[in-house]
């Protein structure tokens, strides 16, 4: 019984999603061990520290990916398992702001057991995704009528997380989980005038800033210097080559030297102490530097076909949680992408996110492999209601 279950779900399966994810993690491997060798041996004197690691992280990922794509869909459902998974990273995230971690990339947090980094923001991405499907899904007919009233829980949910999430401080996760909801709860009814005007006052927001920024320079208080410094670094990165511009014009030099083809896999310069982040924040720069705009067009054109299968099955698939899941992890993936893809143009601030499946990364990969999981998950389940009985 359970094997014909299995085969049946197997049978399903989107492979249209499942290929392109396969593809970039296995790329992803390959990747991080040209961009981390240098690093690795002088850290930790092997060349594939970062290497091995990182096919521990794909192979739990991709088996993450598989027990989620399996698993009953009432689970991801089930209100205590959701509200329990809230309950433990809110007093995880309130843990960290009273008692900081290790800073990584300026933010503090991150819990580390041994070697192996633990982000809890990666999982409350995932946790709130799943819990605003099962909440709007059910209340979708008092939504309609009574937005506010029947949206008030969820708001103040969502805006605790950015909060935390903002404080620990990770601007670029605070901001992914904004969007994130911002769109789901779009997607649930609220006016559009109203989600206009607040994609609006994020934009006057993020220019303020930079205008602030400009004027008075780095006596601005609630902002860490490192904080200021890759705002001054996106609004002209040349103007301090050695210090605030460093990352981001070691970025354009990659790029430009890799031209259409690239200089071959392990010939980077960049990676070799010049950019801090290669197997991370900027690993695309070292795709770009090593395979040149044919390798970094291949990565982009898989990654962006894969975000548009996760809308397409959101779109296709009738059930309304699973519509809002999709939805969810859709735009997870492209604002998650946009975010790294501009700061190693320059065309935004560096926020310290990586890009999807290609960097370096435990929690950043098992949460996206899930995700994965999740959206293949919604879409056996709609398949299989297609079938006749």
């Amino acid at each position: 019984m359970i094997k014909n279950a299995i085969k049946k779900k197997f049978s399903c399966m989107d492979w249209r999603l499942l290929i392109p994810y396969i593809i970039l993690s296995g790329f992803g491997i390959l990747m991080v061990y040209s961009s981390s060798s240098y690093r690795a041996m002088t850290d930790y004197n092997n060349s594939e520290y970062f290497f091995y690691k990182q096919i521990i992280f794909a192979s739990l990922g991709l088996l993450g990916a598989l027990i989620a794509s399996f698993l009953s869909k009432r689970i991801f459902k089930n209100e205590k398992t959701l509200r329990y998974g809230l309950r433990v990273l809110f007093a995880i995230l309130a843990y960290l702001l009273l008692w900081p971690g290790t800073a990584t990339k300026g933010a503090r947090g991150w819990i580390y057991f041994g070697t192996i980094g633990f982000q809890p923001a990666e999982f409350m991405k995932l946790n709130l995704i799943l819990y605003l499907s099962w909440f709007i899904s059910k209340h979708q007919s008092r939504i309609n009528a009574v937005f506010y009233d029947t949206m008030k829980k969820p708001l103040l949910i969502t805006a605790a997380a950015v909060m935390m999430v903002f404080l620990q401080p990770d601007l670029g996760g605070a901001a992914i989980i904004a969007f994130i909801c911002l769109v789901m709860f779009l997607h649930c009814g609220i006016k559009v005038e109203y989600g206009i005007m607040t994609f609006g006052a994020i934009g006057a927001i993020y220019g303020l800033i930079i205008v602030v920024v400009r004027t008075f320079g780095s006596s601005i208080p609630f902002f860490h210097s490192y904080q200021i410094e890759r705002i001054t670094s996106f609004i002209d990165p040349f103007a301090d080559i050695q210090d605030s511009g460093y990352q981001v014009v070691n970025s354009y030099y990659a790029l430009s030297r890799g031209g259409l083809f690239g200089v071959g896999i392990g010939e980077s310069i960049q990676k070799s102490g010049y950019l801090p982040e290669p197997h991370t924040d900027f690993i695309l720069s070292i795709v770009g530097e090593e395979l040149g705009l044919v390798g970094v067009a291949f990565v982009l054109v898989l990654f962006f076909y894969m975000v548009y299968r996760i809308f397409k099955n959101a779109i296709k698939i009738k059930d309304p949680f699973a519509q809002l899941v999709c939805t969810g992890i859709g735009t997870m993936f492209l604002i998650q992408g946009v975010i790294n893809v501009g700061g190693a143009t320059g065309l935004m601030p560096l926020t310290g996110v990586t890009f999807p499946f290609v960097s370096y990364g435990g929690s950043s990969l098992l949460v996206s492999a899930v995700s994965i999981g999740l959206v293949n998950n919604m879409y056996i389940n709609d398949q299989i209601s297609k079938q006749p009985k």
